[in-house]
């Protein structure tokens, strides 16, 4: 079984594009039985831009599955809202039932998927549910009536089974001294980067580079020598300290504000000062030079305001007063070094950690 990345256009109002890190797993049956709909049709179906839902994968029961989103963003899946357990916090498969096809290969499919995905996230498979569990929804139908949830988990490999594309297991390591690392050095294998994150105090298990692999755009993650380098200069450029953005000359607020593509005005002004405890802001040349150099990042040492827990990019953005573009967001992560921004989840988050300080 292989998994061919069909990302949704980022573009595509059905990507909302919010941070993830999964807790479950969520069952699905595209209840559509006409013939040819099998997980190529639905993987062209959920990229159309009038389509309002989403999902992660699609499976059938050919050898390939589509992937439609990564891991870490959220889809519209679930039926339980915007801020639903289901819908922010699941990744969800959808199992094909269309005429022709075979389900129980395409269940059987789904099941492997789910044991790599089990694996990968470092969950248990209590956390494998149907999407009738977030909405009531009779979804899946068909599994719904034929052994139900418990029949689904029976045919879900035991963990440590080996499938295609399931990740190696991590190579055994002995944890390194938490001592401050002079610069470190590019790791030669994977006991190399393990030692350099626990030096770093970051968690260095497999199943969390994993995770940070996926965020960084590594696909398929297997603990190899390249990915573990490639990971490593990630996470090293990542603890970089950012650029100083915007025009870093000018003594002028309004001309500060416009470089970085925050509205100028003065009732903007107003509520920024009031936001930095700058009160009765009037626009005096004091007060301007005050505001200035809290939101520039100079002698107050800074005031970005920071994200909020699942807060995306774009909802930051908007929050703090800035222009949350695409144009914009690209010309900002150029100036912090991020290099061909597309906004992929990865850049986002990425461009977000650095943008609020």
């Amino acid at each position: 079984m292989d998994i061919k990345q069909d990302f949704i256009p980022v573009t595509n109002n059905n990507r909302p594009g919010y941070a993830m890190t999964p807790e479950y797993i969520t069952i699905h049956e595209t209840a559509n039985r006409s013939a040819g709909a099998d997980a190529a049709m639905h993987a062209h179906y959920v990229k159309n831009p009038s389509t309002a839902v989403s999902w992660h994968y699609t499976v059938d029961d050919g050898s390939i599955v589509y992937q439609h989103l990564p891991t870490n963003e959220n889809g519209w899946h679930a039926g339980d809202g915007g801020q639903g357990t289901g819908n922010r916090k699941s990744i969800g498969i959808e199992i094909c039932v269309n005429q022709g096809g075979n389900f129980e290969r395409a269940k059987s499919n789904a099941a492997t998927l789910v044991r790599t995905l089990l694996d990968e996230h470092n969950l248990s498979i209590d956390r494998v549910v149907l999407h009738q569990h977030w909405s009531g929804k009779n979804c899946p139908a068909t599994i719904l009536n034929s052994g139900g949830l418990e029949g689904f988990k029976a045919l879900i490999p035991p963990t440590g089974e080996q499938q295609p594309n399931t990740p190696a297991p991590a190579p055994p390591n002995q944890p390194a001294p938490k001592t401050t690392p002079t610069k470190p050095t590019a790791p030669a294998s994977g006991g190399g980067i393990v030692n350099w994150m626990n030096t770093q105090g970051m968690d260095s298990s497999y199943a969390n580079r994993a995770r940070l692999a996926a965020q960084y755009g590594i696909v398929q993650y297997r603990g190899t020598v390249a990915q573990n380098t490639e990971l490593f200069k990630s996470l090293q450029k990542s603890q970089t300290p950012a650029k100083p953005i915007g025009n870093q000359t000018t003594t002028s607020i309004v001309t500060y504000l416009n470089s970085i593509g925050i509205d100028s005005s003065y009732a903007n002004r107003a509520r920024l000062a009031s936001q930095h405890n700058i009160t009765n802001y009037r626009g005096t040349a004091q007060q301007n030079t005050r505001l200035l150099e809290l939101v520039r990042g100079g002698s107050a040492g800074g005031a970005r305001l920071k994200a909020r827990q699942g807060e995306g990019i774009v909802d930051y953005m908007n929050r703090v007063g800035l222009d949350s573009s695409y144009t914009n967001r690209a010309r900002l992560a150029t100036q912090y070094g991020i290099k061909n921004y597309k906004g992929t989840a990865s850049q986002n988050n990425q461009l977000l950690n650095l943008i609020s300080g």
